[in-house]
C-alpha cells in the first residue's frame, strides 16, 4: 500500500499529536504545522523538494489567518490540491461557506479518526492524477537519483539464518545486510532507481525465501528544513571540514561496534532534532525516513557503553523525542 501524504494544519499541540498517531495507524503519513502562514510556505517547500501532498486538512481557527482565508488561497496557488477544514465552532452556513470557496469536505469537532479517513479518502486525488514529477521544482525534474528504504525482516525458522543471511547478502538492491539483536533478525538497506522497484524486488525475491516471516519498509526521504536550518548545517561542514570526525560521517568505521537507532518523535521538534543528531559524536549515519520511525541513526563507538550513553543522552535530554529503538549488529564471522 502506498502511503498517502495529509498537511495537517492546527494550533493546538494535542489535537496535532493525536491525529497524527490515528492517522499513523490507518496508514497515513502526516506533515504539520501549527498556523496558517506555515502551512503555505510548507506546500511551497515540499513543491519545492518534489514531495506531493494528497490532502491539506486545516483547522478553521487559526492564531495568524481565518481558515477560510487560507482555504481560499491555497485554492488560487493549488486548485487540484484538496483542502478539508475541521473546526468546534461551526455550523450549517459555515459548511456552505466551505463548499462556495471550494473546499473538499468538512468536519465538526469532536469526530473520529475514520470520520476523517473517510472524508480523505472521498476527497484525495487517485495515484495516477499524482506526478511526482508534475509537483517537483525545477531542480528536481532535472536530477534523477536512486531512492533507498531500510527493510525490517523478522526470521520465523532460526535454523535457516544463516542460508537466509547468506542468500540476502549477496541479492542486488541489498546495499547492506546486518544481522542484529531484537524484535527483528536482519537490517537491511535496500537501494534502486525507484521505489516500485524496491517494492517489486521485496515481494518478489525477498517474501519467496524460505524462513521469512515478515518485512517491515521504512522509507528514507529527503529531510524538509528551512534555509536557516540548511545554512547552520553547511557552516558546521565548512568549519570542521578538516575534522577527521566529520569527514568520516556517511562512512562505516571497520573494527567498532554499531547500532541502529529508530527514533520516533513530535513533528514540531524536528528541525532541532535532527540539527543535534545530525553531528553528534559517533552517529555516522542520520537518515530521515517515511514509517514507524522518523529518523534512522547508525551509531558506531570502541564499547557499547559509549552507545548506550549515546542513545541515553537522546531519550533523555533531547525534547520532543517519543520513543528509541536500538538493535545492536552482530559481528558475524564470515560464513
Amino acid at each position: 500500500m502506498v502511503s498517502s501524504t495529509v498537511l495537517l494544519i492546527d494550533d493546538e499541540r494535542a489535537v496535532r499529536r493525536n491525529l497524527t498517531v490515528g492517522l499513523l495507524q490507518k496508514g497515513y503519513e502526516t506533515v504539520l504545522c501549527k498556523d496558517g502562514f506555515s502551512g503555505l510556505s510548507k506546500i511551497d517547500l515540499l513543491e519545492k523538494h518534489g514531495i506531493p501532498i494528497d490532502v491539506v486538512v486545516t483547522d478553521l481557527r487559526l492564531p495568524d489567518i481565518d481558515g477560510l482565508k487560507l482555504l481560499k488561497v491555497i485554492k488560487s496557488r493549488h486548485p487540484d490540491l484538496p483542502v478539508c477544514v475541521i473546526s468546534g465552532y461551526g455550523d450549517e452556513i459555515t459548511e456552505e461557506i466551505i463548499k462556495k470557496e471550494e473546499g473538499d469536505g468538512y468536519l465538526d469537532k469532536p469526530f473520529t479518526i475514520d470520520n476523517l479517513v473517510d472524508m480523505i479518502e472521498k476527497v484525495k486525488r487517485p495515484l495516477s492524477e499524482i506526478s511526482v514529477d508534475q509537483f517537483a521544482g525545477p531542480d528536481v525534474q532535472v536530477e534523477k537519483r536512486s531512492v533507498s528504504s531500510y527493510a525490517l525482516v523478522k526470521i520465523d525458522d532460526r535454523s535457516l539464518f544463516a542460508d537466509i543471511y547468506r542468500d540476502i547478502y549477496f541479492m542486488d538492491k541489498v546495499l547492506y545486510c546486518d544481522a542484529v539483536f531484537g524484535d527483528h533478525q536482519l537490517v537491511l538497506l535496500l537501494q534502486s532507481a525507484n521505489r516500485s522497484e524496491i517494492n517489486e524486488f521485496v515481494e518478489s525475491e525477498l517474501m519467496k525465501l524460505e524462513g521469512i516471516q515478515e518485512v517491515e519498509m521504512i522509507d528514507v526521504v529527503t529531510p524538509i528544513l528551512s534555509e536557516e536550518t540548511k545554512g547552520i548545517i553547511t557552516q558546521v561542514e565548512e568549519c570542521c571540514e578538516s575534522d577527521k570526525i566529520l569527514k568520516d560521517k556517511g562512512e562505516r568505521r571497520l573494527k567498532t561496534l554499531s547500532s541502529y537507532v529508530m527514533v520516533d518523535f513530535e513533528n514540531d521538534y524536528f528541525e532541532e532534532i535532527y540539527k543535534q543528531l545530525c553531528f553528534m559524536e559517533d552517529v555516522v549515519y542520520c537518515d530521515t525516513t517515511r514509517g514507524q520511525y522518523g529518523l534512522i541513526l547508525l551509531i558506531q563507538a570502541p564499547t557499547f557503553d559509549i552507545i548506550k550513553k549515546r542513545i541515553t543522552h537522546i531519550s533523555k535530554e533531547i525534547d520532543g523525542i517519543l520513543k528509541v529503538q536500538e538493535y545492536r549488529i552482530m559481528n558475524l564471522i564470515e560464513m
